[in-house]
């Protein structure tokens, strides 16, 4: 079975192989109590433990935090949370919650579209959506002794890899009833860990990949410790709306996002956002703050179907790309106009062509090199939608998936020749 590993809590996450999505740590910082809602009363409020300073990070890289009494809890020194920008403390100070997002950013989204629906991207990032604990198995450590405590009022599943090899899947049982669970693997996995070549990630780093609603970490039990820079991948920031978040696909790692980050060789952070994806100014300068090795971004087939004129789309996908390409000059932004969808493209929606336009004209307009456009029409067909015509099966994402990720390689390589 695999071994545990330790990870270090640590803010502000570098670019590069040391990069992995998000580690509780807060440069020794006392942690801020704020209180949050309370969307199911039998599950435990959460408390903020002011995390815009909990994002990428790698193990080792900050200290422990100082003791105090709204200090994480010892057990997450052992891991790396990985999509998990917004970790907040259970009621009881014990868990975790695996939030997206930082609370004071989910409150400045937008709650509601100008048509007057209400449309909450604080909710969709208060969902675990590709979000990960991650650990290596210290030598010598016994995979049976490794119990992680995870638990959900709404269910979720969990992916298991060793590095990029499948190793097993698991539902969650709701709340109260929720098993300590101990990392599948395979005797000839284990013993042959160290003689095949690594993927993306170091063999022995053991990934729970998590998607569910609500989900507290509550424990890890064995003699594990947090991956080291070298043992993880640069970064892919992926944002955009539920096509991103993985709606549809029958795993979260077979998300077209996450097809192509494996493909080119990148970790990603999925801040897809079901319903919503309005491009607000608070996402634009939280994902500013993060740091990433490219960018893409998938805008935004819910601005179009939710009252969002074309200048407004304009205006606000504009000053987001700006304010990333200027903000990482180096990394590549690749930007995906509307991919084919029924409502938009059958039913002839004046909406769905003015917005692809509109994007293609702040890519060509740009200043910044780094900005990239690719049409989404070129990367997914019809017959890659499931029922409802706008969300990709798995045969879609996959479609997506080979069509982009040899275009990203070669923007890429024209970066580094």
């Amino acid at each position: 079975m695999p071994k545990q590993t330790r990870y270090a809590p640590a803010p502000n996450a570098t670019a590069g192989p040391e990069v992995s999505n998000f580690q509780p740590g807060h440069n020794g910082q006392n942690i801020k109590k704020i209180p949050t809602m309370q969307t199911t009363p039998r599950f435990p409020r959460a408390r903020t433990t002011a995390l815009a300073l909990l994002t990428l990070a790698w193990a080792g890289a900050i200290p422990a935090p100082a003791a105090t009494v709204d200090k994480l809890p010892d057990f997450i020194s052992k891991v790396q949370l990985h999509n998990c920008g917004g970790v907040e403390l259970t009621e009881d100070g014990k868990g975790v919650m695996l939030y997206r997002l930082p609370k004071e950013v989910r409150d400045k989204l937008d709650m509601k579209t100008p048509d007057g629906k209400e449309r909450s991207g604080a909710t969709q990032m208060r969902a675990a959506v590709h979000s990960e604990i991650r650990f290596v198995p210290n030598d010598g450590a016994k995979l049976s002794d490794v119990k992680l405590h995870i638990r959900s009022e709404k269910g979720a599943s969990l992916v298991f890899f060793w590095g990029d090899v499948l190793a097993g899947e698991a539902k969650l049982t709701l709340g109260d009833k929720a098993k300590p669970i101990t990392p599948p693997s395979h005797g000839l996995l284990d013993s042959l860990m160290e003689k095949f070549p690594r993927g993306r990630f170091g063999n022995r780093v053991c990934r729970v990949v998590i998607r569910g609603a609500e989900v507290a970490f509550n424990g890890l039990d064995g003699d594990v410790r947090p991956p080291k820079p070298e043992e993880l991948a640069p970064v892919m920031l992926s944002y955009g709306t539920s096509i991103s978040q993985g709606a549809a696909a029958s795993r979260t790692d077979l998300a077209w996002n996450a097809l192509t980050a494996r493909a080119i060789g990148h970790d990603f952070i999925n801040l897809g956002s079901s319903g919503t994806a309005f491009c607000e100014p608070a996402m634009a300068d939280y994902l500013a703050g993060l740091k990433w090795d490219l960018c893409v971004l998938e805008l935004s087939v819910n601005m179009a179907g939710t009252g969002f004129s074309t200048a407004q789309f304009k205006e606000r996908a504009g000053a987001l790309i700006e304010k990333l390409a200027s903000t990482h000059p180096k990394a590549p932004i690749v930007c995906i106009s509307l991919f084919p969808y029924g409502t938009g493209d059958l039913w002839k929606n004046a909406t769905a062509a003015e917005y692809r336009q509109a994007l293609e004209e702040i890519c060509k307009a740009s200043a910044h090199k780094n900005v990239h456009f690719v049409s989404g029409p070129d990367l997914l067909s019809f017959t890659g939608l499931s029922e409802d015509l706008l969300h990709p099966s798995d045969h879609g994402m996959i479609e997506i998936a080979t069509k982009l990720a040899p275009r990203i390689r070669t923007i890429l390589d024209q970066r580094n020749p």
